[in-house]
C-alpha cells in the first residue's frame, strides 16, 4: 500500500495541454494589437515566457516601487511586463494590462486535456487527497479543470499568486506556503507529480518531497534530478499508486 496521503499534481502539461491552450491565448493577443499568429511569433512568446519565469524566480525581474503593494497589483505589473517586453514596449502599461485580461480570460476557452486525466484522477481522488499545485493563475485553475470534467476529483488548488511572498516552482518557499495553506506538514506522505524537472522534481529536491516526472515525450533523465519515480504516461500512475 502506498506511504503518500496527499498528491500535489502540476496542471499544465501534466493534466491540460499546456501549448494549444496558450497558442490560442497568443493569437487572441496578437490580434488586439492588429497582428496575425506566425508559428515564428508563437515560439518567440514561448521563449520569452521561459526567461522571463527563469529570471523573476532568480530575482532579475524588478519591479517599480509604486507597483510593490497591494499583492494583486504586484502580481498584474509582474505578469503584464510580459507583453511590454513581447512587443518591444511598443504598447503602454495599461495596454499590457489590457492584454493580460485577455490572454487570461482566453486561456480558459479552449482546454485540452492530457490522455489518461480523467481516468487518473477518477481513479486516485476515493484513496488520495488530490491538490493542483501550479504557478499558472488561479483564476483560470478550476475553469480548466471544469472542461476537462476534473473539478469534482480534488480537493484543493494551490498556485503561486496565491503566496503571501509571491514565490513560485521550485523554491522551497512555494512548498512551504503550499504547506502552510493545507495545513499538512507531513513530506514524507506528500507526492509531487509534474512534467517539469526544473519545477516540479527539483521543487520536490528543494523541499524534500518525493516527486514524479510525468517524462510524456520519453527523455534522458539528467542526473542532477531524483524523482522517486518516472512514468511516460499518466495511466501508469493507476498501477504504481
Amino acid at each position: 500500500m502506498s506511504k503518500y496521503e496527499m498528491i500535489l499534481f502540476d496542471l499544465d502539461d501534466t493534466l491540460i495541454d499546456n501549448l494549444e491552450n496558450v497558442r490560442h491565448a497568443y493569437t487572441k493577443m496578437v490580434e488586439l494589437v492588429g497582428e496575425k499568429y506566425s508559428e515564428e511569433g508563437f515560439k518567440k512568446w514561448c521563449d520569452l515566457d521561459d526567461k522571463f519565469w527563469i529570471d523573476f524566480y532568480e530575482k532579475r525581474i524588478i519591479v517599480p516601487k509604486e507597483y510593490q503593494s497591494p499583492q494583486e497589483l504586484f502580481i498584474n505589473y509582474v505578469v503584464s511586463l510580459r507583453y511590454k517586453m513581447y512587443f518591444n514596449d511598443k504598447i503602454t502599461l495599461e495596454k499590457a494590462f489590457e492584454i493580460n485580461d485577455l490572454f487570461l480570460a482566453s486561456l480558459k476557452e479552449i482546454v485540452v486535456p492530457i490522455d489518461g486525466a480523467y481516468e487518473v484522477l477518477n481513479y486516485l481522488h476515493d484513496k488520495y487527497k488530490l491538490v493542483i499545485a501550479t504557478n499558472g493563475a488561479n483564476s483560470a485553475v478550476k475553469s480548466k479543470l471544469k472542461k476537462i470534467d476534473c473539478l469534482d476529483f480534488v480537493d484543493n488548488i494551490f498556485s503561486a499568486d496565491m503566496t503571501r511572498q509571491t514565490v513560485t516552482k521550485p523554491s522551497k518557499e512555494y512548498f512551504e506556503e503550499l504547506k502552510e495553506y493545507l495545513n499538512f506538514h507531513n513530506n514524507e506522505k506528500l507526492l509531487i507529480i509534474g512534467d517539469s524537472l526544473k519545477s516540479d522534481v527539483q521543487g520536490g529536491m528543494n523541499a524534500r518531497i518525493d516527486s514524479c516526472w510525468f517524462n510524456r515525450n520519453d527523455e534522458a533523465l539528467p542526473k542532477q534530478y531524483e524523482p522517486i519515480m518516472v512514468v511516460n504516461s499518466l495511466k501508469e500512475l493507476i498501477n504504481k499508486l
